[in-house]
């Protein structure tokens, strides 16, 4: 997929390999990926970190959060109410993306760490053809939805 000259195979694609050497060169698209987020009320953020999953040196990092949640803080009451001070937010559900190409994606139930040679962004579906060759479609709107009230 993709053309001699590195453009993008579609609008939607947000990763894609460009050329014909070693399998072509990874391309990027991450401000059509921000811009799908804001469209689809999406969290997107930036970070650069170490993930030893990915690598040893630090990489920037884009991310799309689906779904937040709590933890830490100290739960008072007072007058029948109940509040937890000190809170933070952290991301539960997740696609995070490295500057690399490799992915990794935090589900209700599982985390895993791909290479990815191609991420299409189609409505609220995700679509990624792996390195190896394997291809996933990963519903958002599953990602961004508690499957139960026992879930955090």
């Amino acid at each position: 997929m993709g053309s001699l000259f590195g453009s993008k195979p579609s609008d939607a694609h947000v990763i894609w390999r460009s050329g014909r050497d070693d399998g072509g060169k990874k391309r990027f698209d991450f401000e059509y990926l921000e811009l799908w987020a804001a469209h689809f009320g999406v969290d997107y953020e930036e970070w650069e970190r170490v993930d030893h999953d990915r690598g040893e040196d630090p990489r920037k990092q884009h991310v799309c959060v689906f779904h937040w949640a709590k933890s830490g803080g100290q739960e008072v009451s007072l007058g029948g109410e109940t509040w937890t001070m000190g809170a933070s937010e952290r991301p539960r559900t997740f696609i995070e993306i490295d500057e690399a190409g490799m992915v990794r994606l935090k589900g209700w139930t599982s985390e895993t760490t791909i290479d990815v040679d191609e991420l299409v962004l189609d409505g609220t579906t995700l679509r990624l053809r792996t390195a190896d060759g394997g291809q996933k479609s990963l519903d958002v709107e599953k990602l961004a939805s508690k499957p139960d009230a026992n879930t955090t």
